[in-house]
């Protein structure tokens, strides 16, 4: 039997799926799907919430994420009209922001495998917001 593209079946690629969670990891996530924007940024909200000079995001439709965690949906702070911060009720960490959008932004570091390749910020985002010592890197497309 010769081979060809219509005796050939293959299966569809299986969407990415990328977890994590937070220090103590009663609040934990799986994120279906790619991720998008994903960017640095330096302004003042994003230094407070942190506690960094810069934070790291990505993120994902509401619906393609879910908490799976002991913990639940992390604890929010309402911190503008847009968005609320998201944190563990338990340990305090920062676990990114839940926008109106409907939008999750996770921060890198909170994933379990935070240098995989599609995660790689790509634009920096209120770039005069960080100390003029600050060099921020992001990879071009």
């Amino acid at each position: 039997m010769e081979l060809t593209s219509a005796t050939i079946k293959t299966r569809p690629a299986k969407p990415r799926r990328h977890v994590g969670g937070c220090l103590c990891g009663a609040v934990r996530f799986e994120a279906i799907g790619p991720a998008g924007a994903p960017h640095t940024c330096s302004c003042r909200m994003c230094q407070r919430h942190t506690g960094a000079l810069t934070a790291a995001w990505v993120e994902f439709p509401s619906e393609s994420v879910t908490w799976t965690g002991t913990g639940g949906m992390p604890s929010v702070f309402r911190s503008s009209e847009f968005s609320s911060r998201a944190f563990c009720p338990g340990c305090g960490s920062t676990i990114g922001a839940i926008d109106d959008k409907p939008v999750i932004a996770l921060l890198l570091g909170v994933f379990d495998k935070p240098g995989a390749r599609e995660l790689m910020p790509t634009y920096h985002s209120f770039r005069g917001g960080r100390p003029k010592w600050w060099h921020v890197e992001v990879a071009s497309e």
